[in-house]
This record gives structure tokens, C-alpha cells and sequence, in this order.
């Protein structure tokens, strides 16, 4: 029997306490009756909270994947851990909905929102992955094998725009060609409130008010304390507002002020 009140007894998050349940529920389902089980898509920092905690129970194995190398979203495929993984496959499929562009734009949250029209929730869905060409638009999503059937008999149009559904192999999805425009700023401090300030153009009041509305994540983590001290090599997130990442941190100019490199996807 998993001991999920003391596994989680420590997590605050009220979010990410709900995912490791659900987590430890699947590792149950697998100890007790040896089948294997894969999670719903996962945050980055979900997916890692979750593979620490399943290496602290005897019996099982797990390995994550979101269908493509660098996926953002994942599954933990969580299996008795004498089975060879090799021979472990994920739950999840991947699907291209290709539409005209012509006339529309359509973007990732068109995709979301469409989606969840459907009457889905997200953690049911990987990551939606944007191409243009020629006046196409593709987009390749990817799912639990079990939506499958229901997103391509269903899904008929994507913001105005109506798009073709058809399953894709998962090794011929296309990662995302993303660009980004570096920028530096000079900051009072590494404490999130003053990074905000500095990546979004925000004042140190509404940095604050956007971090106590719990709409500001570090690599994937919600965090609350305006005095959080970030690092490089970290991921921000503000909801509505988009993300930025921390390249580099310089020395300090002459008036004390840290010179930090962010960069941001455009």
C-alpha cells in the first residue's frame, strides 16, 4: 500500500499536491495488480516532483515522454519495475490539423480553447506544436491514445478557421522552430519581484500584486514570495504576459545595480 499522506504531507501547492495524488494513484493500480499505467500530461516541474517521489517506492519503474525530444508537456509512464523499458510503450498519440491561413491567423490558445470546447480538460493534451507554409497552417498536437478517436470526430474548426485531422506518427512530429530576442537589464536585485520588473516592464508594485495573484511561476513552479531569489538558467512565467529566460548574470555597474541577460520568444 502507497502511503500517499506522508509522500505529500510536505507540498504546499495546492496544484501540484492534486497532480502527485493522482500520480501515486497510478504507482498504486500498478504495484497491485502489475499493469501499466501513464499519467495525465505533466508540467516540467510536476514531472520531476513526480519521478522523485516514485523512486522512493519499491517494485516500479517509470520514464517520461511528451512524443518528441524536448517536449514541454509530459506523461510519466509508471510500469513493475521488471519489465525492460524498451518494451514499455506511452499511451499517447499525435495528430496534424492543417487548415488555410489565408483569410486567418490561428494560434496556440485558439488551439486551447477549441480543445477544451470540446468539453476536455488540458492535462488530457500534450504540447500544440504551430507551423506556417505557403498559406497552410499545420499543427501537430499530441494526446492520450484514448481521445483519439473523439478529437478527430469532433474537432471541425479551430478559432474561424475549419481544419483536416489526421493521426501522424509520433518520430514525424516537428519540433517548434522557436526565436527569441535577447535583452539585458540592470536590476536592483535577483528577488523575482525586481527580475519581473526588469523582463516585463513592470513597476515593483504590479510585479508584486501579479506575484500574490499566484499568476507568476519559475520553471514551472508557482511561487508566492516576492523575495524568491531567481538564477540563471531559469524560466519565468506570468500569466498573460508570456515568458522570459535568464541567460546570464553579469557583475554590477558602478551604481550597484546587477546586469542580468534575459531572453524572450517573439
Amino acid at each position: 500500500m502507497v502511503d500517499k499522506e506522508k509522500l505529500i504531507q510536505h507540498i504546499e501547492d495546492p496544484v501540484l499536491k492534486q497532480a502527485m495524488i493522482k500520480v501515486l494513484d497510478k504507482a498504486q493500480t500498478v504495484l497491485k495488480s502489475h499493469e501499466i499505467k501513464a499519467t495525465d500530461f505533466l508540467t516540467p516541474h510536476q514531472v520531476q516532483y513526480g519521478k522523485k517521489l516514485l523512486a522512493t517506492l519499491h517494485g516500479i519503474s517509470c520514464y517520461s515522454t511528451g512524443g518528441y525530444e524536448g517536449a514541454e508537456r509530459q506523461v510519466l509512464v509508471i510500469f513493475p519495475d521488471y519489465l525492460d523499458e524498451s518494451s514499455v510503450e506511452a499511451p499517447i498519440v499525435a495528430l496534424e490539423a492543417t487548415g488555410s491561413t489565408q483569410f486567418h491567423s490561428i494560434n496556440h490558445r485558439d488551439y486551447l480553447g477549441s480543445i477544451l470546447g470540446l468539453g476536455l480538460k488540458r492535462e488530457k493534451i500534450g504540447d500544440f506544436l504551430l507551423h506556417e507554409e505557403d498559406q497552410k497552417h499545420f499543427c501537430h498536437m499530441v494526446l492520450h491514445e484514448e481521445l483519439k478517436d473523439f478529437i478527430l470526430f469532433n474537432l471541425e474548426k479551430v478559432g474561424n478557421v475549419k481544419v483536416d485531422l489526421k493521426e501522424i506518427a509520433l518520430d514525424t512530429i516537428i519540433p517548434p522552430e522557436i526565436k527569441y530576442q535577447e535583452f539585458v537589464s540592470n536590476i536592483s536585485s535577483l528577488r523575482l519581484d525586481a527580475v519581473l520588473g526588469g523582463g516585463f516592464k513592470l513597476s515593483r508594485s504590479d510585479a508584486q500584486s501579479l506575484i500574490s495573484k499566484e499568476f507568476v511561476s519559475v520553471n514551472w513552479e508557482t511561487i508566492k514570495k516576492n523575495f524568491y531569489e531567481t538564477s540563471e538558467g531559469d524560466v519565468i512565467s506570468v500569466r498573460g504576459k508570456g515568458r522570459i529566460h535568464i541567460v546570464s548574470i553579469g557583475g554590477t555597474t558602478k551604481s550597484g545595480r546587477i546586469k542580468i541577460t534575459m531572453k524572450k520568444p517573439i
